[in-house]
């Protein structure tokens, strides 16, 4: 007998009335969903519907293991009041109506209760066959929860059998059987999002607190290079004639502070790619060399070398300005990091493959392997809180992979000490002139004007 009104409003109404606690709440979740159409498998109406995601928790569950084996069958040509019988008898509810071994229909209470209160003198000679629920909805036993929920939510049911792929009845799986299926699932579903919620709150802490160390360690940085401003003003001051010495230092530290507020700026435009990128074919002496000059003034005031050794006349295709700020961000890091006495190893090197290999090493304390993998990630500390706090590596990383090339940390670097940071970037090789000396007099003469430029600075 078709449903009066809207299929699944009724079933809404006459679940709730009855359901109590999670079930009820089951109910109303699982009532919400919506369907699609069905097609047709033999002389019965078989859906296999396409859950929506409300019930994607309930798609690893399957009918199967939540439908009733035991499921009573009546023939077609049975009466009512046999089928009454049988229904109080076994205490159930409802009845398979079948031909043969294949069903046609289901009978339950209320189609009794229906056809008696119709005709009270003659309903109980009906036949089974006359009164049934038909066509028949039914589901295969390796359907999911969430489609069979789906089919009771579109047609307005409150059963389906479980039909096999040879037609035959293996079982039954009710609205209840259902909800309290998906009730589980949900609750596992709740617990996993409570796990998920507990996670994703402690990586917005830990984000947070990384976010804080950042501002106290760049307030850090620039209060130290305002101090060194500071000083070499007031040095200026008492001794004018030391002008010349001294303003290395200024560039320097004022150069250091500007690059530190880029950095900043420029990180985050890098990481999404809105940062423009402008290519050209630049000397590599043309910036490196003044650029190294004044790391060695600085690096003198703590009893530290730069020493520059490799190809230096040769052209490199890259945004020169960002890879001047690699090379700052990784000189600085190596004059924090070197211990008193040392040296700070500057190697460049045209490969085989046209790119230039960029290496800065130090002889200072070594990254622990574990910290290594992690290292250019942003707000990452390093080795302490204050030497290698990841945002200049960070910039370094993504500058680099923008110029097509890769960056990586050494360490150990040299003796079982020191680390190294070495970057490729492409290049060209050096130009003919320097060919057969860019190792020999080349490099000699160049790092001879390097040391008196340094000794006069």
């Amino acid at each position: 007998m078709p449903l009066r009104g809207d299929p699944m409003m009724w079933m809404r109404t006459a679940l709730l009335a009855t359901a109590q606690g999670p079930e009820r709440q089951a109910i109303k979740w699982a009532t919400q969903v919506g369907g699609s159409s069905s097609p047709r498998v033999g002389r019965y109406t078989s859906v296999i519907a396409p859950p929506d995601e409300r019930l994607a928790s309930c798609t690893a569950l399957s009918v199967t293991d939540h439908m009733s084996p035991q499921v009573r069958q009546v023939p077609s040509t049975a009466t009512l009041l046999e089928v009454a019988t049988l229904l109080a008898s076994r205490k159930i509810s409802c009845a398979v109506v079948t031909e043969g071994e294949r069903p046609v229909g289901v009978l339950s209470e209320r189609d009794l209760v229906r056809e008696a209160a119709r005709d009270p003198g003659a309903w109980a000679q009906r036949t089974a066959g006359a009164t049934m629920t038909q066509p028949v909805r039914v589901v295969a036993p390796e359907a999911s929860v969430a489609e069979a929920i789906e089919m009771l939510r579109r047609f307005g049911i409150r059963r389906l059998p479980v039909v096999s792929a040879d037609h035959r009845l293996v079982g039954i799986v009710t609205q209840t059987d259902l909800l309290r299926a998906a009730d589980g699932s949900l609750q596992e579903y709740a617990r996993n999002l409570e796990r998920l919620v507990g996670e994703r709150t402690a990586a917005l802490r830990e984000s947070e607190q990384q976010r804080n160390d950042l501002i106290d360690l760049t307030v850090h940085d620039i209060k130290n290079w305002l101090h060194v401003v500071g000083s070499t003003v007031e040095m200026l001051s008492e001794a004018p004639v030391e002008t010349a010495d001294l303003l290395p230092v200024l560039r320097r530290s004022t150069r250091s502070i500007d690059n530190l507020v880029r950095t900043l700026l420029d990180i985050n435009r890098l990481k999404s790619g809105w940062m423009p990128i402008r290519i050209r074919e630049t000397p590599l002496a043309s910036f490196c060399e003044p650029m190294v000059q004044e790391a060695a003034v600085m690096a003198r005031t703590n009893s530290v070398e730069v020493e520059w050794r490799g190809d230096r006349h040769v052209i490199v295709h890259c945004d020169p300005e960002l890879i001047e700020r690699v090379l700052l961000n990784l000189l600085d890091n190596a004059i924090s990091a070197a211990p008193r006495d040392t040296t700070i190893d500057l190697h460049t090197a045209m490969r085989s493959d046209g790119t230039l290999q960029v290496r800065v090493g130090n002889r200072g304390p070594v990254i622990p392997p574990e910290v290594l993998p992690t290292l250019f990630r942003k707000y990452h500390k390093g080795i302490d809180r204050v030497r290698g706090w990841g945002l200049g590596l960070t910039f370094c990383r993504l500058a680099v992979e923008h110029h097509g090339g890769v960056i990586r940390a050494i360490s150990p670097y040299v003796d079982g000490e020191g680390t190294a940071f070495e970057f490729t970037v492409p290049g060209q090789q050096p130009a003919a002139a320097h060919g057969p000396n860019r190792h020999g007099e080349t490099c000699a003469a160049s790092a001879a004007a390097l040391t008196a430029a340094g000794a006069r600075g």
